[in-house]
């Protein structure tokens, strides 16, 4: 690994890796810098002048390498360095000038491009059975679960707000910035989180939507057909979107977000919603040998180990026998 202590702002916008972490982030390049600025705090200027010059220029655009750019750069430098006795002929460094005019040129030109026609889009998914944690640009964090997908832009700290897209279920880690830029999630069906400082599930699949807090203030916005469009979440609340109508009541945030550390927690939980946990989160189909067996609740707690081990302990709190018949199982007494 280089010692990036030893960078200058120039040599971190001609370094790849990162120019990669400013132009599209990944959970390894996020992890490597934010852990990198805590250790250097003295080199936070550079590293924001350099991702400045980074985002604003486009290097990926233009077929020069970062040694071709380097190169015209010293030689530019070079020539300003030299006495004005220096022989070297006037129209090879006239050539020079012109090229490095049209490279700042087809710079500006792209930056226009880019800011008003080309807007990218950051995709996070997650397998069946898979979680994968998320560190944002502003440090925030997302701990995404099982068969989930978040996307936000890349140019995501430049806008007014930072949004994001959730399909899935998501916790939520936010930090609260100094000039108070608003921290937003949407899910389907209209339904937006608003949020500044605070920690949060956010869970949407099948036209269902369900937003515990965990800590802090959140205002929730909701569509226009219901009943209330703005709501104010205190920690404990629990709201439930579906079908255009909502509602609200006090829970356990920890039982909510038991999945975060590989564990289930049930509080009068239904068979039903394992059935429909075990669809949505592992691909898993259960089958229930009487419908009015789904009804029955439980309440107690289970690691998260591998699917089969899942299915079997669900099977054993409720008390049925299983059966595996092909790529589904049946429940029964």
């Amino acid at each position: 690994m280089k010692d990036y202590s030893k960078f200058s702002v120039n040599d971190f916008v001609l370094d790849d890796f990162f120019r990669a972490w400013v132009k599209a982030p990944d959970e390894h390049s996020s992890t490597f810098w934010m852990q990198w600025l805590k250790d250097h705090p003295e080199r936070a200027k550079d590293v924001e002048e350099a991702t400045n010059i980074v985002k604003h220029v486009g290097f990926q655009q233009y077929a020069m390498s970062g040694d071709d750019i380097a190169n015209l750069w010293n030689r530019i430098k070079t020539y300003e360095s030299k006495p004005q006795g220096t022989t070297a002929p006037a129209r090879v460094w006239s050539t020079w000038y012109k090229v490095a005019a049209s490279f700042l040129l087809l710079a500006s030109s792209f930056l226009v491009y880019r800011l008003w026609n080309d807007t990218h889009y950051l995709d996070y998914h997650t397998a069946y059975g898979e979680t994968k944690t998320i560190v944002l640009p502003d440090s925030s964090t997302v701990i995404l679960n099982s068969n989930s997908t978040l996307r936000f832009p890349s140019h995501w700290e430049e806008q007014p707000v930072r949004e994001l897209w959730l399909q899935g279920e998501a916790y939520f880690s936010v930090i609260h910035k100094r000039d108070h830029q608003p921290f937003k999630v949407y899910t389907g069906e209209g339904v937006a989180v608003e949020v500044l400082g605070t920690t949060f599930n956010v869970y949407h699949r099948t036209e269902e939507t369900k937003i515990v807090l965990n800590t802090g203030k959140i205002r929730l916005h909701l569509p226009a057909e219901s009943a209330a469009q703005d709501i104010i979440m205190k920690p404990g609340d629990l709201v439930e979107y579906k079908q255009k109508s909502y509602s609200r009541r006090m829970v356990n945030p920890a039982t909510y977000t038991a999945w975060t550390e590989k564990k289930l927690v049930l509080d009068h939980t239904s068979l039903r919603d394992m059935v429909d946990m075990l669809r949505d989160n592992y691909g898993v189909e259960v089958a229930v040998e009487a419908d009015s067996l789904l009804n029955q609740t439980v309440s107690g707690s289970m690691p998260i180990t591998d699917v089969e081990s899942l299915v079997s302990q669900i099977a054993q709190t409720f008390q049925l026998k299983i059966t595996k018949q092909k790529n589904r199982y049946l429940m029964y007494e």
